[in-house]
């Protein structure tokens, strides 16, 4: 593998399975935003479909949060009974500025 996956902005998603069988975690490492929250989901659902009834657990403990997508992330995990793990005392969560759209004119 290229590089260290916690200082890129690409979302890396590993799901493993305990050998007891009891609990499935998904474990991310490099940047949550909103917008890759939206290729996670589908991965949490499938995962959840596919366990038979067994513990299914987020690790992003080791990934870096945009404060928009934790607020997004929270509400899911509550909805669907999903727990979150996040580094202690969340400071893997990053506050950045909202992005603008940038619209140019032409002139003719």
């Amino acid at each position: 593998m290229k590089g260290n996956t916690l200082a890129s902005d690409k979302l890396s998603v590993v799901v493993r399975v305990d050998v007891d069988g009891e609990q499935i975690q998904i474990a991310a490492t490099g940047r949550v935003t909103t917008l890759s929250l939206q290729g996670l989901y589908p991965v949490v659902q499938r995962t959840k479909s596919l366990g038979g009834g067994l513990g299914v657990e987020m690790d992003l403990s080791q990934a870096t949060i945009d404060a928009d997508a934790l607020a997004q992330l929270t509400t899911y995990a509550e909805l669907h009974e999903v727990p979150v793990r996040l580094q202690p005392a969340s400071g893997n969560v990053t506050a950045l500025p909202a992005r603008e759209l940038q619209t140019t004119s032409r002139a003719a």
